[in-house]
């Protein structure tokens, strides 16, 4: 039997390598966009795609994995900076991430979810474009689900201490002067959030990052203050007050919602965080009155 031509064993060979290059990240994505605002609900969003593809990953500490050209998701994510962003996927088979941040660089996990599954997380998550891809560990396609939260998804908080003060509030900020009408002014706000309060004497509630309110008040005639909370589930404050020192409440107002009383009230910023005592999100009301609600 004659041999094989030289070019055509080196063609054979070239066949049977995987595909090394970079992934396109402005190409039109897999499984289309998704586009989320801080707070979204319901949470977790997901998408059903299929993991893998034939280009074999290399992105420095990311060079494990098979993925497809294009992105599987384009994640556009509008955000005050405050809140931490969980990216996931679960599926057959060995799933792993690879995420193109909006600050052009690259992120990926392999078995951090648990079950062979990818987790990777975003503390203050930044505003902007995420490219994501659903790869398979092996050079393998299998049916798999990715998942967008700013729950972490193993439950509990993902880091504990203090928030951000100097950080933009969420849902804005609030000037009222002693004697406002109407009274109480209210704010809904979304309360809950990716971390565990660890601050002083505050050590219970989840919260996001950034304050979810700055409010600056101007007494009169030595009034009381009265900020409290009514919520679905079991909502929590963190304030802190003008002169820096930081209070907190679980359930002084009604059922499972917080009050923190200031006599006397003293002018100033009251940076106020509106959490729960577990890791779930929910819809809640912030009130401010000058009157005591119980």
């Amino acid at each position: 039997m004659s041999p094989r031509p030289l070019f055509l064993l080196a063609g054979l060979l070239l066949t049977a390598v995987p595909t090394i290059e970079a992934q396109s990240v402005g190409a039109t994505p897999n499984y289309g966009d998704l586009r989320l605002k801080e707070s979204f609900l319901p949470d977790p969003q997901s998408v059903t795609v299929t993991s893998g593809g034939s280009i074999d990953v290399d992105h420095g500490d990311c060079s494990y994995g098979f993925v497809s050209n294009a992105p599987d998701v384009d994640l556009y994510y509008t955000t005050t900076g405050g809140s931490g962003l969980y990216i996931y996927a679960e599926g057959d088979g060995d799933t792993m991430l690879l995420v193109n941040t909006p600050s052009g660089s690259w992120v990926c996990d392999d078995d951090s979810h648990g079950d062979l599954d990818p987790v990777v997380y975003f503390a203050s998550a930044a505003d902007g474009l995420y490219n994501v891809w659903v790869g398979s560990f092996s050079n393998e396609s299998h049916p798999a689900t990715l998942y967008v939260s700013e729950i972490n998804p193993a439950g509990g908080s993902s880091s504990a201490g203090a928030p951000d003060l100097s950080l933009d509030p969420r849902y804005g900020t609030v000037r009222l002067d002693g004697g406002f009408l109407p009274d109480p002014h209210t704010v809904a706000v979304r309360a809950g959030g990716s971390l565990e309060v660890d601050v002083g004497s505050c050590g219970y509630g989840n919260v996001a990052n950034a304050p979810d309110v700055d409010f600056y008040y101007t007494p009169s005639g030595g009034r009381d203050l009265f900020i409290y909370v009514e919520g679905r589930e079991d909502t929590t404050l963190l304030i802190n007050r003008p002169d820096g020192t930081w209070t907190c409440d679980d359930d002084g107002h009604t059922g499972n919602n917080p009050l923190v009383a200031f006599p006397k009230a003293e002018a100033g910023l009251y940076d106020i965080w509106v959490g729960t005592y577990g890791a779930e999100l929910s819809d809640a009301t912030l009130f401010i009155s000058e009157r005591d609600p119980r």
